[in-house]
């Protein structure tokens, strides 16, 4: 789970007091957290919120069909967060829902699907390490990705496209193999 406009109006406001990316990054993954709870919320009793080593991702979802988490570490994005815990709960596939329809190429094309090492080469030319940045997905996030074979699904917030993703069928975003 991502911070998203609450960890940018955070970040942004941070700015005017420090210039350290760690207090940055720092308020960043509490607001993080802050949407994993309304996400709880939302679905109720059958997720829970974890926070934690990514070892531990695999004895929550024993304890529930659905677990919310948010960031670990400065410096290291909610993608990240996101491929380490998939490796390690061993997923096959992990969907990404944001704001744009899926991903675009250089010249600003929609994709429905590309290789792994081409999301790598997007993804050099925009992960600056720096909070709030904009970026496709971060480069540690997409080796990961590579090294355990993970599909990645990258789409916006239809239901439909995010039904079928979940449901391994064809959607409106972009699949990454």
């Amino acid at each position: 789970m991502g911070g998203g406009l609450t960890s940018k109006k955070y970040i942004t406001a941070a700015s005017d007091f420090t210039d350290s990316n760690y207090i940055k990054d720092n308020i960043g993954i509490q607001t993080t957290y802050l949407n994993a709870w309304l996400l709880h919320a939302a679905i109720g009793e059958e997720s829970s919120v974890y926070k934690g080593d990514p070892n531990g991702i695999r004895d929550a979802l024993k304890n529930n069909k659905v677990v919310v988490t948010g960031g670990i570490i400065p410096g290291i994005s909610t993608d990240t967060v996101t491929m380490l815990l998939a490796e390690s709960a061993n997923a096959t596939h992990v969907i990404n829902v944001s704001t744009p329809k899926g991903v675009y190429d250089e010249t600003g094309n929609f994709v429905e699907s590309m290789g792994i090492d081409k999301l790598i080469d997007l993804a050099l030319k925009g992960d600056t390490r720096v909070a709030r940045s904009s970026f496709i997905f971060d480069v540690i996030a997409c080796k990961i990705a590579k090294r355990s074979k993970t599909e990645l699904h990258f789409l916006d917030k239809d239901i439909s496209n995010i039904e079928g993703a979940i449901l391994k069928r064809k959607h409106g975003g972009t699949v990454i193999k």
